[in-house]
Formats: structure tokens, C-alpha cells, sequence
């Protein structure tokens, strides 16, 4: 059967598929045909070597439809895929944090005089003043470890002008309404994940202002079926991030090499196998990115985190854009898996992405923080 085999609906290209130009991304298309047939991609025509073809195309839009025809004999034959380019993609990350209500709560209970008198968002700070990231803390609505499950509309608003100050590199944005129970959405009715993030939403802006708010780039457990996504979608939420084939769920848990799809929004296997291969991928009925995780850093010791990201880093085409992220709790002494390195993990992997030439971003904004399209 002829059909395109190096790329699939939903591919996100840049300049490690093709050759870059100021007008286009020249662009090899390549796929398999009956060795008599007549093969065009987007109207040039193929080269052949039996029965694999190979044609170059220029793509110019954000987004564009590739179309191979076939014709021979027996008929005609057309597959076609449509493509995103990250146009003039460079090297990036994001960083964000889950689970957030413990560095709430102490604003809450201690008031200080300033934000950054609170060690957790002091330590923020200190990597941004150091490496320039960008932060983004993804928020509970409930404080579930705290005696009395204090709520965040008990925040004051004494910090606004703060928050404002330094919302060019800390964001906040909805993660669910609290802990526990796990996986809150994955049965949840579409109304109950809008209810969440408009409550969230109205209590940020109203004690940060509107521009520390960001829709967010994950949700707690990752398990939000597509309605809900749909709602999310309403709110500015462009990317989804997560593990998608066989997530790490807890400090204890081992890694399996078995496939099993889980902690990944419902995609199925083949969707899951290509994100392990290739990272990332538009999903058009959604009008949502994929984007597989690279590194929680609650997970690995520093020295694992140094190995990983160089790792990653010798294989660009598809570690340019890097997810970092990581929870909360594990920074805070009272958190029963309290872990006393967890600062010198976090550090360690922005330390290494600003070494190996990662620029922070926000993946909320632009594409994946790339503004090339916002711009033209």
C-alpha cells in the first residue's frame, strides 16, 4: 500500500527534520509504493529507489498538509498527514512544580514581610536570579496534610504587587482541588475539572493579580478525559505534559519494562509508543501537544539527574525541547517522605540545562515557549 512512513498526523518538525531557510523548512517527505507507480508529494515528484520514495517539500505555515498521490495502473492512491512547524526552534525548557499548598499555607500562617522571606520561594528566587528560570507552581485549592484543610481562598492579598513584580519568571496555574483522592479527574465529569480551574484561577488573580496566572501545562495524575481536556482547551491551555508509557508513580516504585499505557491523559499504545520515540505530538482533534516528560526531579539523585540530561542532551532532534519538573512536598522537613537533597536535585538539573545551552520558557506561552508564530 503507498503511504508516507516518516511522518505521522500530528508530527511537530523543525530544523532536525529538513534544511532551514529564512522562507521555508525544505522538508523530505519519504514513504513506500508499488515500484510502477507515479509518486508526488505536494505536487513534486518523487524520487524512487524500488519501491521507498523520498520528495522534499518546502512548509512555510504553522500548519500544513502533506499529500502524496500514487497513480499506476490499478489506480490512484493518496495518504496525507498534516504537520505543526516549530519554526526557528531552539533549545529550551520548562519548569514546573506540582502540588503546591504547603508554601501557601505559610504565607498564610506566618505572614511574612515579603514572599521571599518564605524559604520554598526564596530558593525560587535564588535559581532564577542564578540561571534565569522561569517557574511555574501548579496549585491545589485544598491543603490536605494541614490539620484544619486550610483552602486557599484563605491567602491574603497583601503580596499582589509582589507576585506582579516578578510574574515574568513565577506563575501560578491550576493542578486540582487538592491531594487526595489519587487521579480526581479520571472519572470526573468534565464540569467538576471547570469548576476546579475557575476557582483556582479567581483566587490567584485575585491575591496575585491577573498576570501571575498561566493555564497550565500538566494536571494532577494526568488522567483528565477529553472533555475535560476540551474545558481546559477553553481556558488557554495549549500543552499537556506527562510519561504516558510506563510512569513512575512513587518513590519506591521500580522501573517496568512491560508496555503499559497509564498516567497519560487516555492515549492509546500507538499514540504512547510514538511519544516514547519521538516526544511530542499534536493531537488535532484535541488541538492539544503531547509532550513527554523528561525528568522529575524528585526522583533521581543529582548525580542521576547530571546522566540523564547529558543523555538526553547527545540526542537533540529529540531532547531540544526539555520538560523539567518536580513536587512540592518533597522541599518541605514536615513531609513524611521529606527528601533533604531535594533543592541540590532541583538546582542540579537547571544547572545542567543552562550548561548544555537550554533557554527557560514557558510552554504555555507561544509554541512551547517558542514565539515565532505570535510574532509573524
Amino acid at each position: 500500500m503507498a503511504h508516507i512512513t516518516s511522518l505521522r498526523n500530528g508530527t511537530i518538525v523543525n530544523h532536525f527534520y529538513g534544511r532551514e531557510t529564512p522562507e521555508a523548512l525544505l522538508l523530505p517527505v519519504c514513504g513506500t509504493a508499488p515500484e510502477d507507480a507515479f509518486v508526488t508529494v505536494n505536487g513534486v515528484e518523487a524520487e524512487r529507489d524500488g519501491e521507498t520514495f523520498t520528495a522534499v517539500v518546502p512548509v512555510k505555515e504553522k500548519i500544513t498538509q502533506i499529500v502524496m498521490r500514487s497513480e499506476n495502473s490499478c489506480g490512484t492512491v493518496t495518504h496525507s498527514v498534516k504537520v505543526l512547524y516549530d519554526k526557528n526552534s531552539f533549545p529550551r525548557y520548562n519548569f514546573f512544580i506540582d502540588d503546591n499548598s504547603f508554601f501557601w499555607t505559610e504565607l498564610i500562617e506566618k505572614r511574612p514581610k515579603s514572599l521571599f522571606d518564605e524559604f520554598y520561594l526564596a530558593f525560587l528566587k535564588k535559581m532564577h536570579l542564578s540561571y534565569g528560570t522561569k517557574f511555574t507552581l501548579n496549585l491545589f485549592y485544598r491543603n490536605d496534610h494541614h490539620p484544619e484543610k486550610l483552602l486557599l481562598s484563605a491567602m491574603p492579598d497583601r503580596y499582589k504587587s509582589e507576585f506582579a513584580d516578578n510574574a515574568h519568571w513565577l506563575k501560578l496555574s491550576w493542578h486540582a482541588f487538592s491531594e487526595f483522592p489519587d487521579r480526581p479527574y479520571q472519572n470526573a465529569p468534565a464540569e467538576a475539572v471547570a469548576a476546579d480551574f475557575d476557582r483556582i484561577r479567581e483566587e490567584v488573580v485575585r491575591f496575585a493579580g491577573e498576570e501571575s496566572f498561566i493555564p497550565p501545562v500538566a494536571a494532577h495524575w494526568s488522567m483528565v478525559r477529553p472533555d475535560g481536556l476540551a474545558e481546559l482547551v477553553k481556558r488557554g491551555t495549549r500543552v499537556m505534559v506527562s510519561q504516558f508509557l510506563n510512569p513512575q508513580t512513587s518513590l519506591e516504585e521500580k522501573k517496568n519494562d512491560s508496555l503499559l499505557c497509564d498516567v497519560n491523559f487516555f492515549r492509546n499504545l500507538r499514540e504512547c509508543l510514538y511519544l516514547r520515540e519521538r516526544k511530542m505530538l499534536f493531537d488535532f482533534d484535541s488541538s492539544l501537544i503531547f509532550l513527554r516528560s523528561d525528568l522529575i526531579c524528585n526522583y533521581f539523585t543529582p548525580q542521576e539527574i547530571c546522566a540523564l540530561m547529558e543523555k538526553n542532551h547527545a540526542n537533540r532532534r529529540k531532547h531540544e525541547i526539555v520538560s523539567l519538573e518536580t513536587h512540592e512536598q518533597y522541599t518541605f522537613p514536615r513531609y513524611f517522605h521529606y527528601l533533604p537533597d531535594h533543592r541540590e536535585r532541583i538546582e542540579t538539573a537547571i544547572r545542567k540545562a543552562a550548561e548544555l545551552g537550554y533557554k527557560p520558557v514557558f510552554f504555555a506561552e507561544g509554541l512551547l515557549g517558542n514565539p515565532v508564530w505570535e510574532e509573524s
